[in-house]
């Protein structure tokens, strides 16, 4: 095994070059990766940008998939794995004993470290994101072990898109069986939280995107969409008004991030309802709502941050039941030493308008002495 291991490191907003870590000595608890892929999604143009605080510097990369290199005994047995296994691993790093991850919420853990975003490369041992050829996985990592049969790029969307997309709707949106359901964005997690409504017996099922989204929404009915709108177009709360009869919707989810169409959403659901904010808008943006409207209906405001365990679960068999194209979210690969370029081209920042979701690849490893 080399020796180093070459990444790319965020050291301010727009400023992402090469560098190289050591790879750490392990003990009988953590482990090394090899990573095979890593996702972009919209976090990191957020990051890169500098609208979303991270730990700068960074090693950017949350989405995680690789082969273990290296792992201590006490880990492979924790973790059921061993040398040459395919894995997932979840962004955030727990550390097990605090009253958060006792009550079972270690995504709000005290001592929480967080790959490719809120944990800085200059804490040792450094690799702590996916933009590199090897990633550290530490004692409080969760992994999940991935058949070899399922391609790289499918189980890069499996730890954020499909897993958030699931729990998103189902656990924290409360979808069920006869639910009408709005998803506002047709990106991966959007596609995926239409395809998470459809598994909760939604009897039906809307999209909304924006003109530049064509091709998404020209995939959202096969991701169990019954209707789409182009919010450009048209007027989105009369085409839902039409559609559902005036009952409008028992659950809309918000993946945008655009205070707009948040606002909008609100105006969406039906009393009772639940909005589900899970789109980041950036540190600094303020948005409005009209709040006693929404106390008047009694209509729930859920905000979500990240998966659990249990939805990467369930993510894994939805994606293993081929009920739906996740293969053709993947859209453009690059290699890690062109990511600038990839986090642009995934923001939209650089116009594409087939660009659904961007991966990147370690470039081949270079022998040393």
């Amino acid at each position: 095994m080399v020796a180093t291991s070459p990444c790319m490191v965020l050291h301010a907003p727009r400023t992402l070059s090469a560098a190289e870590f050591p790879l750490p000595a392990l003990g009988v608890d953590d482990g090394l990766l090899e990573i095979e892929m890593a996702g972009i999604c919209h976090t990191d143009y957020e990051l890169f940008c500098g609208n979303t605080t991270g730990a700068l510097p960074i090693l950017p990369g949350h989405e995680l998939v690789g082969r273990i290199a290296a792992i201590g005994d006490r880990a492979a047995d924790r973790w059921g794995v061993t040398i040459g296994d395919r894995v997932a691993v979840e962004s955030i790093v727990r550390c097990g004993f605090c009253p958060a991850c006792i009550r079972g919420s270690y995504k709000h853990c005290r001592e929480i470290k967080v790959y490719g975003t809120y944990t800085s490369c200059m804490e040792p041992p450094h690799l702590w994101g996916a933009f590199s050829r090897y990633t550290y996985l530490a004692p409080g990592a969760i992994v999940h072990r991935i058949p070899d049969d399922m391609s790289p790029e499918l189980a890069t969307l499996l730890c954020v898109a499909v897993a958030n997309g699931l729990g998103w709707t189902i656990t924290h949106g409360g979808a069920g069986v006869g639910d009408i359901v709005i998803v506002q964005g047709v990106g991966p997690i959007g596609l995926s939280a239409v395809a998470a409504a459809r598994e909760a017996g939604a009897a039906m099922v809307i999209a909304t995107g924006r003109s530049a989204d064509s091709q998404r929404l020209a995939l959202a009915p096969a991701f169990g969409a019954d209707i789409i709108i182009d919010v450009d177009r048209q007027d989105v709360r009369r085409e839902v008004l039409a559609a559902t009869g005036g009952e409008l919707a028992h659950v809309v989810l918000d993946t945008t991030g655009s205070p707009t169409a948040i606002a909008t959403s609100t105006t969406l659901v039906r009393p009772t309802g639940t909005v589900v904010n899970a789109g980041l808008t950036g540190d600094a943006t303020s948005t409005a709502l009209r709040l006693d409207a929404l106390m008047r209906l009694e209509i729930r405001l859920q905000h979500v941050f990240t998966y659990d365990y249990d939805a990467v679960r369930r993510a894994m068999s939805v994606m293993r039941s081929g009920r739906y194209p996740f293969d053709k979210l993947i859209t453009h690969r690059f290699p890690i030493s062109e990511a600038a370029d990839a986090i642009r081209i995934a923001g939209r920042e650089i116009p594409d308008p087939s660009v659904i979701k961007v991966v990147l690849t370690p470039e081949p490893p270079v022998n040393q002495p």
